[in-house]
């Protein structure tokens, strides 16, 4: 039997984190490759990715599924903000962005198929500049069931796009650069002809 999927669906606005792998695809093994990203919601929007989740967990194993489930034995994908995953694994310390409170899931999508990333146009794409780790944003998801013989039984999250509709603090280490702080327009500086100077 083939792999349940829930169809596309848009996410409530989320935190964005991990953002780079939206730009480039990244892999674990050395072997697969694809693209991905943390996205970081508060608690209430849980039982909305709840019913994704059980929706797939229904139709790809019925209601033994659903007790399997309960009991931990497929995985979720949805996972604690201040849980083990939230923490970095060499200090211990939560990941910026992370907390009580939150929930956090970890879409992918495959090397072939990469998520468009948008910001103020449906049509242009965003840049890693425009959309970094800590802005906030909606996602184009779909929830789907897995098995594999190693890995068990569970449910992921595939990402087909991602648009940013706020700014936020970056979680990067290195927040957005932001030219206007810094420059300002040569017409504006040089009265008009664009020429500028700089020895006067």
């Amino acid at each position: 039997m083939a792999q349940a999927n829930s169809g596309e669906f848009l996410s409530p606005e989320g935190r964005l984190a991990f953002s780079d792998g939206l730009f480039e695809k990244r892999s674990v093994d050395g072997l697969k490759f694809n693209f991905g990203c943390t996205l970081i919601f508060r608690d209430e929007h849980k039982p909305f990715f709840e019913e994704k989740v059980n929706k797939v967990i229904l139709i790809k194993w019925d209601e033994k599924g659903m007790r399997d489930f309960q009991r931990g034995l497929i995985k979720s994908p949805l996972l604690d903000g201040d849980g083990p995953q939230a923490r970095s694994k060499q200090s211990g310390e939560l990941w910026a962005g992370f907390g009580k409170g939150l929930f956090f899931i970890r879409p992918n999508a495959n090397e072939d198929a990469p998520p468009r990333i948008l910001w103020k146009s449906q049509h242009v794409d965003a840049t890693k500049e425009e959309v970094y780790s800590g802005c906030f944003g909606k996602a184009v998801l779909n929830a789907y069931t897995w098995e594999n013989p190693s890995g068990g039984r569970g449910v992921s999250f595939g990402i087909r796009a991602f648009r940013k509709t706020n700014e936020g603090e970056s979680t990067g280490g290195r927040a957005p650069f932001d030219p206007a702080k810094w420059f300002v327009d040569l017409n504006d500086e040089a009265g008009g002809d664009g020429t500028v100077n700089i020895f006067d």
